[in-house]
């Protein structure tokens, strides 16, 4: 599924650790369908990992660093296959926004 836009609420340079951190993302698709995802760094999931597994909570997309450029690519491959990983992934949030 193509990806028409993404916006971000915050912007990436508005304080956030390009390293450590995760920010919300909306995803516009080309069916008309948007989703709001949480993209978080590789280093932020390894800080929130207790002593022996990474406690239950949000799905993330993960990504090696916030980046414009590395999240577009992330979140075109979560499009894929119709969207199929966006919509698991909204179907364990419950964060599709209606049409």
């Amino acid at each position: 599924m193509k990806v028409l836009s993404i916006e971000y609420p915050t912007p990436i340079e508005n304080g956030c650790d390009k390293k450590n951190d995760n920010i919300d993302v909306f995803v516009m698709l080309e069916n008309g369908k948007s989703y709001c995802v949480t993209v978080a760094t590789m280093d932020w999931i390894y800080n929130r990992v207790g002593e022996r597994y990474l406690p239950a909570g949000v799905p993330n997309i993960i990504v090696k660093e916030l980046d414009y450029k590395l999240i577009e690519e992330a979140v075109n491959e979560y499009a894929e296959d119709d969207a199929y990983w966006l919509r698991v992934y909204s179907m364990s949030q419950g964060d599709e926004i209606p049409d």
